[in-house]
C-alpha cells in the first residue's frame, strides 16, 4: 500500500512539474515568436537570441546549484556530523552522515529518475548524435538536487558533470518548446553544455572547446562555434558578476631553465597509463556494484557513502571535489609528504569510482584534476630529491602540467584540458610544458585504452560514434576485417611449373612468395609467369627469380582506406598484409576484399541507423526499446500478434525476418528466428524475454 502511495505521489509530482513547465513554455514561446515576427528575424538570428537566453538561464541555474552544494555541506558536514554526531560518536559521525546522504540520494534517483542507459555526459553524447538532442529534461531538477546533496555531503565526485546536464537539458527544453529543427536543437544542447562549464569553472574558452570536442564530437562548424561561444560568454559574464575572481590563482610559476622542459617528458608517460587505469576503474566498479552487489539502490548508495566516510577519516582531502587540497598544493601553502601524495592518488581514484558506481551523482572532471595535481606534485618532489642542484622549476609547475595531462587522458579532450588549466590558474607562462605533457599523456593513454571515459560507456552499449558529422564508410573497417587469411603463398625455391599449377589449383592470379622461414620475400603474379616463359631460361628459373621483391605492405590494424589509397597511388590490385614490425604474413588484401569490406561497412551503417531509430523512439515515448530474438522453443512461435496478450503500454515497432524488415499488423504471424523490435516499460523486459524463450 505504501509503495502504491509513493508511486501515486511520484506520478502526481511529475505531472505537476510538466504542467508548470508547459505553461511557462507556452508563454515563452508566444513571446519569442512575437518578437521574431515583429523583427522578421532570420533563422540563425533567432537561434543566436535563444542561445543568449540559454546562456543566461544556465549561468543562473549553475549558481543555484553551487549554492545548494554549499547549503548541503553546512547541513551534513558541519551541523549533522560536526555539531550533532561528533560529541556522541566522534569522527564516525562523518561516516553516518555520508551514509544517510547516500540513502537519500539513492531514494531520489530510484523514485524520480530510475535506471539510465548512460551516466552523465555519455547520455548527452548519445542524444546529440542519435536522438536529435532530445533529453529527458523533466528529470533534471531531481538529478541536480541529488548531485548537490552528493557533493555537499562529501562524496568523491565533481560538480561539472551535473552542471553540464543542467545546461544541456535547458538547451534541449528551450529547443523543443520552440519547436526548433533537430540540427538547431543539437547546437542548443551544445551551447547549454558550454554555458555550464563556463559557469562551473569560470572558463569560457575551455567551455567552447569542450562542447566542440566532446558534445558535438569534433564537428567544428562556423554556425555551431558562434552560437556556443555566445552562450558561454554570457554565462561566464553572469557568473563573474555574482562571484568575481578566478577559481584558482593567479599564479606566477615559470620554468627555471628552458632546458628543464625535457624533465616534463617522463611525467606525460607516467600520467598516460594512470588516466587509462582511471577510466577502466570507473567501469570495473560499475560492473561490480551493478552485477555482483545485489542491493536496493538506496542501500547501495548508503554503503558507498559509508566507505567514502571511513577513508575520509584518514584522508579528508579526498572528500568532495577536493578543491581545498588543489588550492593548497598550487598555492604552495601546504607541503605533503611523498607517501601522503601516493595514498591520495590511490584513494581518490578508488573512492571516486566507488562513489559513481554506488549511485552518487557527480562527474569525473574535478577528480581527474585532483589526481593530476597530486601526481605532478609527487613527481616534482621526487625529481627535486634526486636532482637537488639541477632542478630549479617549482613543484607547483609540475602539478599544473599534471592536472591538464590527467584530465586530457581521461576525457580525451586535450585542447579542452589545456585551455581549462590556463583559465583556472590564470597563468599562461607554462604553456609549453603543459602542452607537451598533455599530448604525451593522451597519446600513451590511447595506446592502452582507445576510448575515453564518455565514449567507452557508449561502446559498451554497442554505440560507436565517428568523429564529426559524417565519415567515409570504409574508415570504420580495418584491413583485418577484409583480408584473405591465411595468405596464399609459394616458396621462392619453387619452379615455374609448380607456380603454374598453384595458379590453376587456387584459381587466383597472384601469390605471396616466402623464404624457408615463411617470411615474406615478394609477390608473384600471372603476368610475371607469362613474361618469363618466352625466355631461354624459362625452364630453369625459380619463383624467386621472377617475383617482385620488397613489395608494398599494410598492417592488419590499418584502416582499409589506407590500403585503397596505397593500391590506387601505385596502380596495383593487391597487397600482402604483414604483422607490425615484421615480415610474418597475416593475410592478403585485393579488390575482392575491398568489395567485401564495403558490404561490411554498409551492414554496420544499417545497424547504426537501427540503433539511432530505437534511441529516437525511446526519447519520444519515454519507454525502453528491446530486441527479442524468438527461439524455436518460444511460446510465441506460430501465433498472430493480435492473439498475444502483451503487457500494457507494450508495442511491437518492427519485425526483422531473414534480414528483411516487416511492418507488423494484427495478422502478422511470429516465426522462429524473428527479431522483434519492441518499446515497453523497463519492468516488463524480463517477462518479454521469458516469452521469447
Amino acid at each position: 500500500m505504501c509503495v502504491i502511495s509513493v508511486k501515486r505521489v511520484n506520478i502526481q509530482l511529475t505531472a505537476w512539474i510538466e504542467r508548470q513547465m508547459s505553461e511557462e513554455a507556452r508563454m515563452f514561446q508566444n513571446a519569442m515568436t512575437g518578437i521574431a515576427a515583429r523583427l522578421r528575424m532570420a533563422e540563425n538570428t533567432f537561434l543566436i537570441l535563444v542561445a543568449c537566453v540559454v546562456g543566461l538561464a544556465t549561468g543562473a541555474a549553475v549558481f543555484l546549484f553551487r549554492s545548494g552544494i554549499e547549503w548541503f555541506q553546512l547541513f551534513f558536514q558541519e551541523w549533522l556530523a560536526g555539531s550533532v554526531l561528533a560529541p556522541i560518536i566522534g569522527g564516525i559521525g562523518m561516516v553516518v552522515a555520508l551514509a544517510l546522504a547516500g540513502l537519500i540520494v539513492g531514494l531520489i534517483m530510484a523514485r524520480f529518475v530510475g535506471e539510465e542507459r548512460h551516466h552523465g555526459v555519455a547520455g548527452i553524447l548519445e542524444s546529440v548524435a542519435l536522438a536529435g538532442g532530445r533529453l529527458p529534461y523533466w528529470k533534471a531538477p531531481f538529478k541536480a538536487v541529488a548531485s548537490a546533496l552528493s557533493l555537499g555531503a562529501g562524496a568523491s565526485v565533481g560538480p561539472e558533470d551535473p552542471s553540464v546536464q543542467i545546461g544541456a537539458n535547458l538547451g534541449s527544453w528551450f529547443g523543443k518548446r520552440l519547436r526548433l529543427r533537430e540540427e538547431h536543437l543539437q547546437i542548443l544542447v551544445a551551447a547549454g553544455a558550454a554555458s555550464a562549464i563556463a559557469a562551473a569553472f569560470k572558463a569560457p574558452i575551455a567551455a567552447v572547446f569542450f562542447s566542440l570536442e566532446v558534445i558535438l564530437n569534433g564537428a567544428f562548424e562556423t554556425r555551431s562555434i558562434g552560437v556556443v561561444v555566445l552562450a558561454a560568454v554570457i554565462s561566464s559574464a553572469f557568473t563573474q558578476a555574482v562571484e568575481p575572481g578566478p577559481e584558482m590563482g593567479p599564479f606566477t610559476y615559470s620554468l627555471g631553465n628552458p632546458l628543464e622542459i625535457l624533465l616534463f617528458l617522463p611525467l606525460g608517460f607516467l600520467i598516460g597509463p594512470l588516466s587509462a587505469l582511471f577510466t577502466k576503474m570507473v567501469y570495473w566498479q560499475h560492473d561490480l556494484w551493478h552485477h555482483r552487489i545485489h542491493l536496493p539502490r538506496p542501500i547501495r548508495t548508503a554503503l558507498a557513502g559509508a566507505l567514502v566516510g571511513v577513508v575520509g577519516l584518514a584522508l579528508p582531502q579526498i572528500m568532495g571535489a577536493g578543491r581545498e587540497f588543489m588550492n593548497d598544493v598550487l598555492d604552495g601553502k601546504a607541503q605533503f609528504a611523498i607517501a601522503v601524495l601516493l595514498a591520495l592518488i590511490v584513494a581518490k581514484m578508488l573512492l571516486t569510482t566507488v562513489s559513481m558506481a554506488g549511485g552518487f551523482v557527480g562527474g569525473i572532471f574535478a577528480p581527474s584534476l585532483f589526481v593530476g595535481i597530486a601526481c605532478g606534485a609527487l613527481y616534482g618532489q621526487l625529481l627535486q630529491a634526486a636532482l637537488p642542484s639541477a632542478v630549479t622549476t617549482s613543484v607547483q609547475a609540475f602539478a599544473i602540467a599534471g592536472m591538464a595531462a590527467c584530465m586530457g587522458g581521461v576525457v580525451r579532450a586535450p585542447i579542452t584540458a589545456i585551455m581549462l588549466v590556463f583559465e583556472l590558474t590564470n597563468d599562461y607562462r607554462l604553456i609549453l610544458p603543459i602542452m607537451l605533457v598533455t599530448s604525451i599523456a593522451v597519446f600513451t593513454a590511447e595506446r592502452l585504452e582507445p576510448a575515453g571515459i564518455y565514449t567507452l560507456g557508449l561502446l559498451r552499449k554497442g554505440i560507436r560514434l565517428p568523429s564529426g558529422r559524417e565519415i567515409d564508410l570504409i574508415q570504420g573497417v580495418q584491413v583485418q576485417d577484409a583480408m584473405l587469411a591465411p595468405a596464399p603463398t609459394i616458396p621462392e625455391s619453387a619452379s615455374l611449373l609448380q607456380l603454374r599449377d598453384a595458379f590453376r589449383q587456387g584459381r587466383i592470379f597472384s601469390l605471396c612468395v616466402v623464404d624457408a622461414s615463411d617470411l615474406l620475400v615478394g609477390i608473384v603474379t600471372l603476368s610475371d609467369l607469362q613474361n618469363a616463359y618466352p625466355t631461354d631460361k624459362g625452364t630453369t628459373l625459380k619463383v624467386g627469380d621472377i617475383c617482385t621483391r620488397n613489395p608494398l605492405t599494410v598492417y592488419p590494424d590499418d584502416s582499409l582506406l589506407t590500403a585503397i589509397r596505397l593500391m590506387s597511388a601505385n596502380d596495383i590490385g593487391r597487397l600482402p598484409v604483414v604483422k607490425r614490425d615484421s615480415r610474418h604474413l597475416a593475410g592478403f588484401i585485393g579488390r575482392h576484399g575491398v568489395m567485401r569490406a564495403y558490404n561490411i561497412a554498409m551492414t554496420r551503417k544499417v545497424q547504426d541507423q537501427q540503433t539511432a531509430e530505437r534511441i529516437r523512439l525511446n526519447a519520444l515515448t519515454g519507454g525502453r526499446s528491446f530486441e527479442l530474438h524468438i527461439s524455436n522453443h518460444s511460446a510465441l512461435v506460430g501465433k498472430k500478434l493480435r492473439e498475444i496478450k502483451f503487457p500494457v503500454d507494450c508495442v511491437v515497432a518492427a519485425i526483422e525476418r531473414s534480414g528483411k524488415m516487416i511492418t507488423p499488423h494484427g495478422d502478422t504471424q511470429i516465426a522462429a528466428g524473428d527479431r522483434l523490435m519492441m518499446v515497453a516499460a523497463p519492468e516488463v523486459a524480463q517477462q518479454l524475454r521469458d516469452w521469447a524463450g
